[in-house]
């Protein structure tokens, strides 16, 4: 015991005192150093890289998407459908080929076929009721890894998703069109509208701020997820054209028209059935009392509406893989009149009369294995024929015309078809006494006694040559 300023103080107390304040600090010394912790462990969950697919975290191999130092996304094409719910392949939608330069995704909604270095997306419905359509995306397809890599926008476009990266948040947020479909369902209906289209296509307008709706046994307009009206609701039908932007409406008179994504009507509602022709000519067929014709995007007539039939059954040519029945080479359209066939280009001229009763070679039960042919890729070249009178009987001879109306090849043609050898189209005719001549280099040949050059090639034609 001690006696200080006239206090008693024991040895013990003080002691005790300064314990005390010692497992204070270590306290607080442990109190901060959690507060650290916690606060490094947020730090390191918020700087940490992730992919959100409909709201969810995925992890993912690293090459699946690649960002740049640059900023420059791209993504594996094939591994990162199965995560958006789609299959995918190489080579191209029913052509079965394990060709690693193109490959192609599907689900029971859509298929969409991408191409080594190539700007273009081919989407089709997996039935083939509808035809071909190409999108155009910024970027071409590259190779990273011997894999097809796509920006972000050919993501976007070939699975029917969005995809929004942030460099702040450092993640990228994926969303499937049908998340989104049951998303917003719910809060259409609170609109007082029947709930998101089951059609897919008005669907695929979602991923664009734009929903389909009808009150209940009323007529379609559309809305945003906001219930702005876009369009009012006076149509008795809409079908949203992702590839323009734009829908085709129809009247409770049942005449059809198209109007845009800013209300404005683009072709008249005048006609029994509306359809795109070819997206970069900005070109539409129309029909009316069972003949069609073809309207440019401002309403004006290209072609009059006056023809029994306009594009060809491309079926029967699955070697050539035309994938516009409208539109050969980007420029050819052919129509039928009368039971004859001719053909015009984009601006409307006539460029091969209407005097053909066949366009494309249609092999015969012969003893060569041959393919039918309807064109000649390398020389943008199109088969066409016609019946001639021969003494007492007919006699079906063929020519070939260049893709602006040139006669190549006059109509004296016994046959002209194609024969497959390791996977390799060669193309060859028939006539008189000469048998098997190779149409390629015969045309070479000509062109070159002419002064022709050999057309260039154009990798958005709507043809591909064969594998």
């Amino acid at each position: 015991m001690q006696i200080k300023g006239g206090k008693i103080v024991t040895e013990g107390k003080e002691k005790k005192n300064k314990t005390s304040k010692i497992l204070l600090i270590c306290m607080g010394l442990i109190l901060v150093l959690i507060i650290a912790i916690i606060g490094l462990i947020i730090y390191v969950q918020q700087n940490v890289f992730r992919i959100y697919v409909d709201g969810k975290v995925v992890n993912m191999p690293e090459d699946v998407i690649i960002i740049e130092d640059t900023g420059k996304i791209y993504v594996s094409i094939k591994d990162i459908a199965k995560y958006l719910g789609y299959e995918s392949h190489n080579g191209e939608y029913k052509l079965y080929t394990e060709d690693t330069n193109k490959c192609y995704v599907e689900n029971k909604n859509e298929t969409a076929s991408f191409f080594l270095n190539s700007n273009k997306i081919s989407k089709v419905k997996p039935d083939q009721k509808k035809d071909y359509e190409d999108y155009t995306i910024s970027d071409a397809v590259i190779s990273k890894n011997d894999k097809l890599y796509c920006t972000p926008e050919g993501i976007k476009i070939g699975f029917n998703v969005t995809f929004e990266y942030s460099k702040q948040e450092n993640n990228i947020k994926i969303f499937t069109l049908p998340y989104l479909v049951k998303y917003y369902d719910a809060s259409i209906k609170s609109y007082g509208y029947e709930g998101v289209s089951t059609n897919f296509e008005n669907q695929k307008a979602i991923l664009y701020d734009m929903f389909v709706v009808r009150k209940e046994k009323g007529l379609y307009g559309v809305i945003t997820s906001k219930n702005k009206e876009i369009i009012s609701s006076r149509y008795s039908q809409m079908e949203f054209n992702e590839n323009l932007q734009e829908f085709y409406v129809t009247s409770t008179t049942n005449k059809v028209g198209i109007v845009d994504v800013q209300a404005n009507t683009k072709i008249n509602l005048l006609y029994d059935e509306i359809k795109m022709l070819d997206k970069d000519t900005g070109l539409y067929i129309v029909k009316s009392n069972n003949r069609y014709g073809v309207l440019n995007r401002a309403g004006d007539t290209i072609i009059h509406l006056e023809y029994e039939q306009i594009g060809i059954d491309t079926t029967k040519f699955p070697r050539n893989n035309v994938k516009n029945k409208y539109l050969l080479f980007n420029n050819a359209i052919p129509v039928y009149q009368n039971k004859k066939w001719g053909m015009f280009d984009i601006t409307g001229k006539l460029i091969i009369p209407l005097e053909f009763d066949y366009v494309g070679y249609t092999a015969g039960s012969g003893n060569k294995v041959v393919n039918n042919l309807l064109i000649i890729p390398s020389y943008k070249a199109i088969v066409l024929g016609k019946d001639i009178q021969q003494e007492r009987s007919k006699v079906r001879k063929y020519a070939i015309y260049d893709y602006e109306g040139n006669q190549i090849v006059p109509c004296e043609l016994d046959d002209a078809y194609s024969i497959t050898s390791g996977g390799v189209d060669t193309y060859y005719m028939d006539y008189g006494d000469q048998h098997d001549v190779n149409i390629e280099r015969y045309i070479e040949k000509l062109y070159s006694i002419q002064g022709k050059t050999k057309p260039t090639t154009d990798t958005s034609n709507d043809e591909n040559e064969e594998d």
